[in-house]
């Protein structure tokens, strides 16, 4: 038996989560030519509860729809886009969702597309370059539907394609100065840069160190 009906794809929402290495600006074209975006995030054990039970009971229905259709077939589980690992010494939940940035319809017409990023209020962020070095540590929910799957050659499994992100807390890459032990203090800032007294050039050469120099 070649062909199976598969069960209804269905939405939900992640509690609270810590992302790691969000792609939710430009797409990732390692792996794929069409490009894509992923969230990944994690929440204690306890916060995660519901939504662990949920997708486990939307995969449980997703394998008895499959056995019905075909009781003599041994199907094989593809690695789940959910589960349970450490973190920090700490147990948690995680998921991890993406979606393609780009592709060909049946018709054969090109689309392309992009997560909606939402900011702590609720409100659509219209210049979304306002997250530009979003990285690990950034907090956030997840908006994404979880559509069933099933072939010969990969076997049975879910994916979580990635729909919707509200940002909390954004965290930067590098961080910011407390991150490394700084404090602030009265000196250079990028404002007052603009008004830094120019030193004029003296005709000679300067001398430029590669860092990894000393």
């Amino acid at each position: 038996m070649n062909q199976f009906n598969l069960i209804n794809s269905t939405k939900f929402t992640t509690p609270l989560l810590t992302f790691q290495y969000p792609k939710l600006l430009e797409p990732d074209t390692k792996f794929s030519p069409d490009g894509r975006y992923e969230c990944q995030g994690h929440c204690p054990v306890d916060q995660g509860a519901t939504l662990a039970d949920q997708l486990d009971k939307f995969l449980e229905e997703h394998k008895a729809s499959l056995k019905a259709q075909s009781p003599t077939t041994k199907f094989k589980l593809t690695d789940l886009p959910w589960g349970y690992n450490e973190t920090n010494g700490r147990p948690t939940f995680f998921v991890k969702t993406k979606c393609k940035a780009s592709g060909i319809d049946r018709e054969g017409k090109a689309w392309s597309r992009k997560p909606v990023l939402f900011d702590a209020q609720g409100s659509v962020v219209q210049d979304r370059s306002t997250l530009d070095g979003m990285w690990s540590g950034t907090t956030g929910r997840i908006s994404f539907i979880a559509s069933p799957f099933y072939t010969a050659a990969i076997g049975a499994g879910i994916t979580l394609r990635l729909l919707a992100v509200q940002i909390i807390e954004l965290k930067s890459q590098g961080g910011n100065g407390t991150d490394h032990g700084f404090s602030a203090e009265e000196g250079w800032t990028p404002s007052a840069s603009k008004k830094a007294e120019t030193i004029p050039y003296n005709g000679e050469a300067s001398v430029e160190f590669d860092p990894l120099d000393f």
